[in-house]
């Protein structure tokens, strides 16, 4: 049976510090999968990863003055683009010091709507009152979490009632075979991730934290295309690198492409409201 590693707060943050740049760099200044709409659409890699925030944008119902928090805000990039396009002040946290140092260094950096905070926090933990925010989202970062019942509890706990939570992770659907489980756990392992879990986990915890699941999308199909992608440019990076970190990089390029081709690998979109 496949490992079962459980990572720390700090194992996650000490990943994205050193990762971060060249996730950044690979994924279009995002740290999250891109958004094709079929097998003809072919928008770049950012065009495709600004796609996906939109999505989650789109569901969070916003209007100008709002006050939005995203949990896991990565390079910053999503926050300034949700800021930006519908006029809302987004506060981004990250357990990274080093997301938190180079989302902090944003010329959109302020406290009117349009702009953009930024701290460094955990998502199990959050630093503010409860109902704090009217919209809540987190991209890709409940996948991190150790326990995820108690970070979807707290994100709905800052939450304003009438407010909205959208999630976009990926998850597994189905059984793993014996070799599926092995790529999964050595993707586990790279990106620190605890056990996959399923949508309806995901959806018992919103369930349990007092939230109304409204929409639960998927969109496996349409990221899928993102780690090949991903797995391509960084083997294009590696040459630039020592022959030690070149060769960490191509196994890491390996691990990526064949966790994007396992058709048990899904990826959701989940929305909720707090009544």
């Amino acid at each position: 049976m496949a490992e079962q590693h459980i990572p720390t707060a700090a194992d996650v943050g000490s990943m994205y510090d050193q990762s971060t740049d060249l996730l950044a760099e690979v994924m279009g200044g995002n740290i999250h999968l891109g958004y094709w709409r079929n097998g003809d659409d072919d928008a770049s890699v950012e065009e495709a990863t600004d796609a996906l925030t939109d999505m989650v944008a789109d569901r969070l119902a916003l209007s100008p003055g709002l006050r939005i928090l995203d949990i896991g805000c990565g390079s910053g990039k999503p926050a300034v683009q949700v800021a930006g396009t519908r006029r809302v002040h987004v506060t981004g946290i990250t357990i990274s010091a080093q997301q938190a140092e180079l989302a902090g260094a944003r010329p959109e950096v302020g406290d009117g709507a349009g702009q953009v905070a930024f701290r460094k926090a955990d998502g199990m933990d959050l630093p503010f009152a409860d109902g704090h925010f009217d919209r809540v989202y987190a991209i890709e970062s409940f996948l991190h979490m150790s326990d995820r019942a108690k970070a979807i509890a707290e994100a709905a706990r800052v939450l304003r009632p009438g407010g909205t939570l959208v999630a976009a992770n990926p998850y597994q659907q189905g059984e793993l075979d014996a070799r599926a489980a092995e790529v999964v756990a050595a993707n586990r392992r790279l990106f620190q991730i605890p056990p996959l879990g399923d949508a309806n986990d995901y959806v018992a915890h919103m369930d349990k934290a007092g939230l109304e699941v409204v929409e639960v999308l998927d969109i496996g199909e349409n990221v899928r295309r993102s780690h090949e992608l991903a797995a391509l440019a960084i083997r294009r990076t590696k040459e630039t690198f020592d022959d030690a970190f070149s060769e960490e990089l191509s196994e890491a390029a390996d691990i990526i492409e064949r966790f994007g081709d396992l058709p048990q690998v899904g990826y959701g979109i989940i929305v909720a409201r707090r009544p």
